[in-house]
């Protein structure tokens, strides 16, 4: 049986269980959440959702949203279903086990308002590969590549819907051809700097599908202050539940 721990997120408005080694949920998925706008009965898809953090925390700053996860890990799915109880978000929360490569029947194609997703950030086959096998394939590609998980979500979302993903920095050029591939405009690109001055390590990255417009660079936010702590606007989306201003 696979220890947990419970750990509070957003200031304890969502509590998380979580694998207490291996496994375990990194900011990138609640500023993932931070950056979403949403009108009420919105229907969201977290895909690949793991134990439901970004989901979580999305429900729990926007109470009137509706989140769908999908789930390929059974140890992760189970979890979150612990954690839709956990949170009583029952009537909110629809979880799905499957695989984005084969999408299952629950999960009609064109049907989300929005899709969110923090697909593996290590390329299938890199070396240095964690030795925990759900670990190993939260954070390495499988069969599933950066481009399958964006085309999945491309397809599961509406006409004119949004697709947001959080990413490497250095892996944005193969994010970009796949939406200008797939005629997904209006891009931007939200970069988070570790520090001010220093190049970005991730980016926030958001396309609406058959959507044309041109490509923008946002401001983007600094992660930290001189002295390691978290700047404002970055602990006030962390502990606070706060929006992230796209």
């Amino acid at each position: 049986m696979t220890a947990l721990s419970e750990d509070e997120f957003i200031g304890g408005a969502v509590r998380v269980l979580q694998p207490v080694k291996g496994y375990r949920a990194g900011i990138d998925a609640v500023l993932l959440a931070a950056t979403v706008a949403a009108k009420a009965g919105d229907e969201i898809l977290d895909l690949g959702c793991g134990v439901g953090t970004a989901g979580l925390c999305l429900m729990g700053r926007l109470p009137d949203v509706r989140v769908t996860g999908l789930e390929l890990q059974s140890v992760l799915y189970d979890i979150a279903l612990k954690n839709r109880e956990l949170n009583q978000f029952e009537d909110r929360w629809s979880l799905v086990q499957g695989d984005l490569l084969q999408l299952p029947a629950d999960l009609p194609l064109g049907s989300f308002d929005q899709v969110i997703c923090n697909p593996p950030f290590m390329p299938k086959g890199r070396s240095n590969a964690s030795p925990d096998p759900i670990k190993l394939l939260a954070n390495h590609e499988g069969e599933a590549l950066l481009r399958d998980w964006i085309l999945a979500a491309l397809k599961l979302v509406k006409h004119k819907g949004a697709v947001t993903i959080v990413h490497r920095a250095d892996r944005l050029d193969e994010i970009l051809s796949v939406f200008r591939e797939k005629k997904a405009g209006a891009v931007q690109v939200f970069p988070l700097w570790p520090y001010a001055g220093q190049a970005a390590k991730r980016v926030v990255v958001r396309a609406r599908r058959s959507v044309s417009g041109p490509l923008s660079i946002c401001a983007g936010q600094v992660l930290h202050k001189d002295d390691g702590s978290y700047s404002d606007v970055i602990d006030g989306a962390l502990r606070k539940g706060l929006a992230l201003p796209f």
